[in-house]
């Protein structure tokens, strides 16, 4: 590895564990739907549905997958197993704008840690040295100088990544990264990547990942769809070797490009693993001759990839009071919190800060501001904002379109006892939808945020 040293402060730690899955309560709104799905039929529903899905009939329905994850629990925990379905349900709570229930199901998808093992983790981050944290973005930034290809990745179900991956594009952009690549983008022949929509690629869907699309082709980036189109039948390693050629393709034939790829976990890892599996950053170091600079979000960030990692996470930021994204650093060199020697750099992310039962993270950066939406009746239910522009221009119909930001939580009440909504929203005009818990449109409003 090129410049950096690599430090494990909590190496000592790695065993296996076993126990039962984690147990949470829902969230109010998030029972609501638990209840009407067991006790109705929601519209659209299939009993004969074997996967979960968020474009029934071709257009994005947000709560179509959480109607049958709750109506058929048991066949789709059969289909997926335990942890595959809460993986899946994770995901579509956070396409749903629900981080908090999202984080709830990936805690219910961990096996538990016992107490003597906790006691260990945090006995072991009390005993750590002092380390300096600063600024992730700012560190990253002298890191990338003289780089070809940055890499950074993503959990599923955690847009708070695609909102720290879109805070560095303006300072990427500016040092000569005009390209942007990432895995979610869609590569087949009907891929839409001029504009934002469902065609863009399925979890562009998710709304932070429609805001991270807009600012890339607001700044001047160029979109790459690099994803191996024939991933299904391939292997790990043949769908890596896949992406690493699409991405090769653009460094032959622009000898100055700079490109900003964004992958999912260990896509980015420059190690093959004991397996055999060779990453997609390994494969195209290999090809190209050019290493990439790493950067791994996925490992501490609330709620860990596991559960073990998640008591890392939490012990660590017992220890440590980490406010912004940031990079550890031990003797001014980076430091690797869990022991995987597989990323150049790690970022720390900070506790969840929520504000009326929302992340404040959704802001992305002080972009976008808080705009609380009253209701017009008792019977909505979810809460989406549009781009009023992207909606004039798609026949004035939110179908396949990505909304700005959506919730169904409600974010307390104004002065009259009246329910309200939070969306964060940058300054523009939208269209509000009110739906019904069967995803009916109740109603539209027109505002504009100043």
């Amino acid at each position: 590895m090129t410049g950096y040293k690599r430090i494990w402060v909590m190496a000592a730690l790695v065993f296996g564990f076993g126990g039962a899955y984690a147990q949470g309560e829902f969230a109010p709104p998030v029972q609501q739907l638990q209840e009407y799905c067991k006790r109705e039929t929601p519209t659209g529903y299939s009993p004969r549905l074997n996967v979960l899905t968020l474009t029934p009939k071709g257009n994005l329905h947000y709560l179509f997958p959480l109607y049958h994850g709750f109506k058929d629990e048991a066949k789709f925990r059969k289909i997926y197993s335990d942890k595959g379905f809460c993986d899946e349900m994770s995901q579509y709570f956070a396409f749903a704008g629900d981080y908090r229930t999202a984080l709830e199901y990936l805690v219910r998808s961990y096996d538990s840690v016992d107490d003597a093992t906790r006691k260990k983790i945090y006995k072991t981050a009390g005993n750590l040295p002092e380390i300096e944290h600063v600024d992730a973005r700012k560190y990253i930034r002298p890191a990338a100088k003289g780089r070809r290809v940055v890499m950074i990745n993503e959990a599923y179900s955690k847009p708070l990544h695609r909102a720290f991956t879109l805070s560095l594009l303006e300072d990427l952009h500016r040092m000569g990264f005009h390209y942007l690549a990432l895995e979610m983008l869609n590569n087949f022949s009907n891929q839409r990547l001029s504009s934002v929509g469902m065609t863009s690629g399925y979890y562009v869907g998710e709304p932070v990942a429609g805001e991270l699309l807009r600012k890339a082709i607001d700044i001047g980036f160029t979109l790459v769809s690099y994803e191996d189109t024939a991933a299904a039948v391939h292997t790990a390693t043949q769908r890596d070797s896949v992406q690493a050629a699409h991405l090769n393709e653009i460094l032959n034939k622009d000898s100055t490009a700079k490109i900003l790829v964004q992958a999912s976990y260990a896509h980015i890892s420059k190690k093959m693993q004991a397996d055999g599996y060779i990453p997609m950053a390994l494969a195209l170091w290999r090809l190209s001759g050019i290493e990439p600079l790493t950067i791994d979000q996925t490992d501490m960030t609330e709620e860990g990839n596991f559960g073990y990692g998640r008591v890392i996470y939490q012990a660590y930021t017992s220890r440590f009071k980490i406010s912004d994204p940031s990079i550890a650093l031990l003797n001014n060199n980076p430091v690797n919190v869990t022991d995987k020697d597989l990323y150049d750099l790690c970022v720390i992310h900070p506790p969840t800060q929520w504000l009326d039962g929302r992340p404040t993270w959704l802001s992305l950066g002080g972009t976008r501001q808080p705009t609380y939406i009253k209701p017009p009746s008792n019977a909505v239910f979810l809460v989406q904002a549009y781009y009023q522009q992207e909606i004039d221009n798609n026949d004035n119909t939110p179908w396949q379109l990505v909304p700005a930001d959506q919730t169904y939580t409600p974010g307390g009440r104004d002065g009259l006892g009246k329910a309200r909504y939070l969306l964060y929203l940058r300054k523009g005009k939208y269209k509000i939808f009110f739906r019904d818990i069967n995803y009916h449109i109740l109603s539209t409003l027109a505002i504009e945020v100043s």
